[in-house]
């Protein structure tokens, strides 16, 4: 082969790996999720919550984490239900 198939064969090389590495920064992994909106409902001020225990938690079908609230029930910290039997 001559320099001149060489050389072209280089740059073809190259171009190739630079197209390879700048696709792979641009296109999307699918490892991120785009933050799910939260209601003002779901959301619980630090000064609502008294006490955290374990709880079974129907929707969940099994012991969760419960926060029992100021006025009253209990919340689920897994799925945010609220939970008016409490069994320990």
């Amino acid at each position: 082969m001559s320099d001149f198939a060489f050389a072209m064969t280089g740059a073809a090389c190259t171009a190739g790996a630079g197209a390879a590495l700048i696709y792979r920064a641009l296109a999307p992994t699918g490892r991120h999720r785009a933050a799910r909106p939260a209601a003002d409902g779901q959301l619980l001020r630090p000064v609502e919550a008294q006490d955290r225990f374990e709880a079974y938690c129907p929707a969940e079908d099994r012991p969760t984490l419960q926060l029992r609230l100021r006025l009253g029930g209990s919340v689920c910290t897994e799925c945010r239900n609220d939970t008016t039997e409490v069994t320990q």
